[in-house]
Parts: C-alpha cells; sequence; structure tokens
C-alpha cells in the first residue's frame, strides 16, 4: 500500500495542471521545436501563439542516449523505478530517429507519441481552462453521395450541410460541379472558424469520403486552421465502449478536434436502451417526439436525379441537427475531462479509460521530477459478483446501487499500486470524489443553464472516479497492480453479497445482481419512491463508512430471464432490453418488435397475449402480409466476409457490377433459399425460414417454463403446413402455470 507523500496542495495541481493559462482550444506542433496554441478569447475570436518545445521520453539508463545526435540533456529522476533518466532533444526528428533506434534494438524506454500530449505534461497546460461547454464552437456536418464507394466515378458527393453550435447553417449543393462544392464548403468553414468538426460515423463515412473525392478531383481538404489539409489514416484504429473495443479509421485537422457522435453515443448508452446507433434510430428512442424529414438511402439517387433539392436540403439540414443534439447530450463529459486531462479533446473522446488515469499519474510523477515503474505483465484476477437469483416476471421492481463501489473500496481501505511510491493516486481520487459531490449538490441547486454545466463536471469526475480501479488491472498501465485489483475485486465481492443478504433479511426479493447493483421486490407496505429511498437507506446502513447504498431506478415490471438478459419496463412505459437473448442488431424487425411486445405482456402477465401474437406473426408470415422491411436484415457485400459465406458469395457474383464491394445494403432470404436485394423483392420470401426464426426467436422465453414440453406446448414449432387454429386452441397443458 502506497503512502501519501504528495507535498500539500500538489493533488489540485497533479490533477488540474499546473498552468492556469485560460482559452487554449487546441495544441499542435510547429516545426522542429515549437508548438502552436490556439486560444479563444473573450469577443470570441482566436489568436494563434508559439511556444518553444522539445521532446522527450524516460528511458531506464543513460549511456545508448549519450552518443545520439539532438539529445540536448539528460536528467537522472528522484526515486527507484526504472524508468529513472529524462532525456530531452533539440528537436522532433533526432527524437524520432532515436526513439526508432531504441525501438530496433530492444532498449526500453516511455514517451507519450502525440507532440500535443507530451507538451501538455511538460507545460502543466491543458485545454479549454475557464471554459465552459457552450463556448465551445462546434461546426456539424453532412453528406449526401450518389454511392458509397468513393473511388467509383459515379459516386460523387452531391449535398454537403454544415451548422454552427450557435445556431447558423448553410446548405451546399452540387450544382457547378463537385470541386466547386468542395471549395465552397471549406471557404465557410474556414470563415466560421469551428474549434470542432462533428458528424454520425464521421470517421468511416464522411471525412474518408471527403478526403478521396477531393483527391480525385486533384484537391486538398483544406480545414487545418494553419492551412493544411484533412488528413486520413490508412489503417484502422480502436474504439472503447464499455466493454467493446470497435474498429474505426482515424482522421486528423490541425488546430481543430473531429469528434463523431456514433461512438459518443456507445459510450453513453450504459443502459442499454439502443439496439441501433444510426443517427435515425437513436434519436427515435432517445427523443420519441423528434419528427423530422426522412429520405430512404435507395432514394437519395432518385431525389437528386428529379431535382427535389429543397427535399434534399431540409433532410441533410435536420441530420446536422441531430448531430448538434446528440453532442449536447454526450460530448460534456469529455469537455470537462480535457480540462483535466494532458490530452485534446478528440483523444479525450477516442481514449479508453486506463489511457488516461495513466495520463495523470505520469504527469503527477514528472511533475514532482520523479522516475516511473514498468507495467507488471496481465495476469487473471476474479470479476465482480453476478449472480441470477430468480427467473419469471416481477412487479414493481426497484434497483440500489453501491455508489462508486470499488473507488470508494481503494478509498477506505487505502488499496494503491505497490508501485505508486509518491502516494499519488489516492489523493487525486479523493479530491475528484470530493468534487464530484460539490458538482452534484450545485446541479440540485442551480437554474437550468448552471445545472447543464455542473452535470457535465459531476459525469466527467464519475467517469476518471471509475476508472482508477480498472486502471490497477490495465495491461498497458505503468503503475498497474493485479494483486491491488483482486484486494479491491474481492472486498466488492463481499460487501454486494452482504446487501442481498440484508436485502432478504428484510422481507425483500432479490432477482439479480451484477458487480455493484441489485434489482429486488420491495417488501409490502414499501410503495412509494420516498418509501423505497428510505428502504435502501436502510439496507445500507449495514455497510462500512465511506460505501454508500444508493437508489438506483424504480421500474414497474422486469422479466429475468437468464444473468444479465431482461427487460426493464419504466414508469414511463418505456422498455429496457438487456442482454444477448434480447438484444441483438442481426434479429430481423419483426421478431425484434414480438421480442419486446412478449416482454412487456409477460411483466403485466398477459401470457395469453403473448400465445396470440406468436401465432398472429405466424399468419401474417404465412399469408406474406408483411413488408419486406418488416424482415430484412442489413449487411455488407464484403468479399472476405462472402468467401465463409456461400449465399453471400453467389449474391455478389449475381449482382455483378450493380453494386459495389464494401456497400451496405438490405437483404431477405428468398424461396429458393437464396439472398435477394429489396428493392427486387416480388413476394418471394422464404416463409418456412421466417417460421423457423419466429420460433426461435420464442426460445428466449424458454426459461420462464418449467419443462420443456410447457414451453413446447405454449410456443409450438409452426411450419408451413401447421394447422395454426388448431395449434391456437389447444391447451399447453390442462393447467399451464409459468415461471416454475
Amino acid at each position: 500500500m502506497a503512502e501519501d507523500n504528495v507535498h500539500p496542495g500538489a493533488s489540485r495541481q497533479l490533477l488540474y495542471g499546473q498552468d492556469p493559462s485560460p482559452g487554449i482550444v487546441a495544441v499542435e506542433q510547429a516545426g522542429d521545436s515549437s508548438v502552436v496554441l490556439y486560444r479563444r478569447e473573450v469577443d470570441g475570436t482566436v489568436r494563434r501563439e508559439e511556444d518553444r518545445f522539445h521532446p522527450w521520453l524516460i528511458a531506464e539508463r543513460p549511456g545508448p542516449w549519450t552518443s545520439l545526435r539532438g539529445v540536448t540533456e539528460i536528467q537522472r529522476l528522484r526515486g527507484d523505478h526504472p524508468l529513472c533518466y529524462l532525456v530531452d532533444f533539440a528537436s522532433w526528428q533526432e527524437y524520432s530517429d532515436a526513439a526508432r533506434a531504441a525501438r530496433e534494438s530492444s532498449e526500453p524506454f516511455f514517451r507519450f507519441r502525440s507532440p500535443t500530449e507530451q507538451y501538455l505534461v511538460r507545460s502543466g497546460k491543458t485545454l479549454f481552462k475557464s471554459m465552459v461547454f457552450d463556448e465551445l464552437l462546434r461546426l456539424q456536418l453532412d453528406i449526401e453521395t450518389l454511392g458509397l464507394d468513393p473511388d467509383d466515378p459515379e459516386s460523387s458527393i452531391i449535398t454537403i450541410a454544415m451548422r454552427l453550435s450557435t445556431g447558423q447553417e448553410r446548405f451546399f449543393a452540387n450544382e457547378a460541379g463537385e470541386a466547386d462544392l468542395i471549395q465552397a464548403a471549406t471557404a465557410w468553414l474556414i470563415d466560421q472558424n469551428p474549434d470542432v468538426i462533428e458528424g454520425h460515423n464521421v470517421f468511416n463515412f464522411d471525412l474518408p469520403f471527403l478526403h478521396t473525392r477531393a483527391k480525385r478531383l486533384g484537391l486538398d481538404v483544406r480545414w487545418g486552421r494553419d492551412g493544411s489539409p484533412l488528413w486520413v489514416g490508412d489503417r484502422e484504429q480502436r474504439f472503447k465502449a464499455g466493454p467493446l473495443t470497435l474498429p474505426y479509421r482515424p482522421g486528423a485537422i490541425s488546430g481543430r478536434h473531429i469528434i463523431d457522435t456514433y461512438q459518443q453515443i456507445q459510450r453513453y448508452d450504459v443502459a442499454g436502451r439502443l439496439s441501433s446507433y444510426a443517427l435515425k434510430n437513436v434519436m427515435a428512442v432517445l427523443f420519441p417526439d423528434h419528427a423530422r424529414p426522412v429520405i430512404a438511402g435507395s432514394a437519395i439517387r432518385e431525389t437528386w436525379q428529379h431535382g427535389n433539392l429543397q427535399d434534399l436540403e431540409a433532410y441533410n439540414l435536420a441530420d446536422v441537427h441531430d448531430v448538434d443534439q446528440l453532442s449536447r447530450l454526450t460530448l460534456p463529459t469529455e469537455f470537462y475531462q480535457a480540462q483535466l486531462l494532458p490530452r485534446s479533446l478528440q483523444s479525450t473522446a477516442t481514449g479508453g479509460p486506463g489511457e488516461k488515469i495513466n495520463d495523470l499519474m505520469v504527469r503527477s510523477y514528472i511533475y514532482q521530477r520523479h522516475g516511473l515503474p514498468r507495467a507488471q505483465p496481465p495476469r487473471p484476477y476474479p470479476g465482480g459478483h453476478a449472480e441470477l437469483l430468480a427467473v419469471g416476471s416481477f412487479s414493481p421492481v426497484v434497483k440500489c446501487d453501491v455508489e462508486s463501489l470499488y473507488p470508494s473500496i481503494m478509498l477506505r481501505e487505502r488499496i494503491a499500486a505497490a508501485s505508486d511510491s509518491l502516494g499519488a493516486s489516492l489523493p487525486m481520487l479523493a479530491d475528484l470524489t470530493r468534487r464530484r459531490l460539490e458538482a452534484k449538490q450545485w446541479a440540485r441547486e442551480s437554474n437550468a443553464s448552471d445545472r447543464e454545466v455542473w452535470e457535465g463536471l459531476q459525469g466527467s469526475f464519475k467517469v476518471l472516479i471509475n476508472s482508477f480501479y480498472g486502471y490497477l488491472g490495465y495491461s498497458r498501465g505503468l503503475f498497474n497492480d493485479f494483486d491491488a485489483a483482486e484486494q479491491v475485486t474481492l472486498a466488492g465481492q463481499q460487501l454486494i453479497r452482504s446487501v442481498v443478504d440484508e436485502l432478504g433479511r428484510r422481507q425483500a426479493h432479490p432477482i439479480e445482481v451484477d458487480t455493484d447493483g441489485v434489482y429486488f421486490v420491495p417488501p409490502a407496505g414499501v410503495a412509494s419512491e420516498e418509501e423505497e429511498i428510505c428502504f435502501v437507506d436502510g439496507v445500507g446502513s449495514i455497510l462500512p463508512d465511506g460505501i454508500r447504498l444508493a437508489h438506483d431506478g424504480r421500474y414497474k415490471g422486469m422479466l429475468s430471464l437468464k444473468l444479465k438478459n431482461y427487460a426493464l419496463l419504466a414508469e414511463d412505459g418505456s422498455v429496457i432490453m438487456k442482454g444477448s437473448s434480447l438484444r441483438s442488431r442481426r434479429i430481423e424487425p419483426c421478431f425484434r418488435d414480438f421480442l419486446r411486445a412478449a416482454a412487456v405482456s409477460f411483466i403485466h402477465g398477459e401470457d395469453a397475449k403473448v400465445r396470440e401474437d406468436y401465432f398472429a406473426l405466424a399468419v401474417r408470415i404465412r399469408e406474406r402480409d408483411l413488408s419486406v422491411s418488416e424482415f430484412s436484415q442489413w449487411t455488407l457485400l464484403n468479399p472476405e466476409t462472402a468467401k465463409s459465406q456461400p449465399r453471400l458469395r453467389r449474391l455478389l457474383d449475381r449482382l455483378g457490377d450493380t453494386v459495389q464491394q464494401g456497400e451496405r445494403v438490405e437483404i431477405y432470404e428468398r424461396d429458393d433459399g437464396e439472398l435477394g436485394l429489396v428493392n427486387e423483392y416480388a413476394d418471394d420470401e422464404n416463409i418456412a425460414f421466417l417460421l423457423r426464426r419466429l420460433h426461435e426467436t420464442a426460445e428466449r422465453f424458454a426459461p420462464l417454463f418449467p419443462q420443456r414440453a410447457d414451453f413446447l406446448a405454449f410456443f409450438p414449432p409452426i411450419t408451413v403446413r401447421t394447422d395454426l387454429n388448431a395449434a391456437l386452441a389447444a391447451k399447453a397443458t390442462e393447467q399451464l402455470t409459468l415461471f416454475g
């Protein structure tokens, strides 16, 4: 366990930086030995200023570096950690050559690859000091094209919509040629001088498409604040959203940050409300009263060819309005984190939680001129306690949650990495925790506009607070410690089990436990939200000081199927589907709708309605009464994927040049067993296949039945020849009782 050796007041400096310089919105490398700072002034203008900068790294020994060209100074740092020599270089080129040579000779060292991060760590500066989120000038971007392959000569960009967070917007149409379109949009962007460029799937579509089309025309998309062109990488990087790491194609615009709301909404969706992260689906779920014009992707070309420019303008501008709304919902957390971290906003928004805590720890040690440890090799250790305690339909249901369980344990038990010899992590964690509580209090007491600021701050603090535990088990974290991570996890298991035991002792009915939370049916006499909160407070009274149990939600009902697979019916009637049994992007829309409706009916105790809906959908399938969009799926025409999928390969061969490889298309299974495009549909869907899919969908509810025979009686397999009237009339059992 580390001791608190950080000198008085240092934890605040380590968290917030040592330089209070306000208004810095971007830092970029400028030549080999300086950086450019872009600073937004009070009047809204952006001032450019230069600062000298010498790149650096941390080495284990001085010998291999002393003779290298460009090394200006080697300093021995304090402490006994192996990475203890700070090596400074005269220029970025000489630094890069030295790092490459060291890597080739397997000489150990640590460095930040980004010049921005190197400068911010050494200078003590961070971005956006003294700014609030609304002072950030953001530009939303959306393009419409005649195809999905930018290398196809016919897939030109036909419109570009841009909008500023201040409300100004512009629509550009390809009326005088694609080159003029790109140049007109570029001129407006440069004139507005935004800090951030935003779009939905902008990394994987809009920016690469613009970049490729411009290159075909001999143009550069010169959107940089220094006049430099948009850069789009050739290799995929990975973006972390919860347990998932997702690929994306990186891009960069000098002096500006790129934010992809397609990524941000996946981090935001911790409750799992969204089955798809496509823009229109996200807006429909998160903003159900939201209305906007829609043009199907397949109809864009026709709309353009018919000259319906007004419809395209309304549709294109609606997209950028939606992006702005999603950004306002998701980006403040990243913005306020960037005020703490030695990172750009773009790097903060795409970086994982372990990287961010590593930045804080390294900055704190460099600030105190102390050496760094090496990362421990990874090893397995126990995870959080997850347990399914009951299967079935329950109502009402309450969730209680141990607030910041693992960070609270770390603070109470003084658990930190053994290598944190300065004791920097726990003071930082304590300060973040205290400031989060203060921000939550201010949010409760503030008016609407100020409340947004405090909510953004407390959300940022929460993300970082919860990352301190994960950092202990982060394989690339210099201050990781798997023994400490295991100690925290085991303590957490013990605490949450004690909560479950106390719930039972107080006549509540626990349903499911997942790491730091428990869903349960409250005891008789606990009905209102106030009574639930009081009850949860009573349960939490058994926990040690510093560990708080909170009321974390109330629901009309819950359908529990298996561990981490359940449906929640919220007080407002909305439904949250959790787990692979109930959420899948590969399930056809008609079966997704059946799952959701069936879950709600089971929760309400309307079992007969579920069965009637099952047979009603079978009838619609048999009579070809479904629209093709109700049983279609989207797929990418990817030659690599097609190698292992013969039907997809045959579809590619059959379509030939009518579609582009890599294009996203809507397909269905034809009655001959082959795949077809939706726009070729001829009342020829495979009914037998869809009936099988219906029964496979119903299989998700099998855990509700005491015996397999009961399930098959309730949801009998249906074939093309099944007598549906007889099957519907038949009783599942003489006395069918669901849920055991």
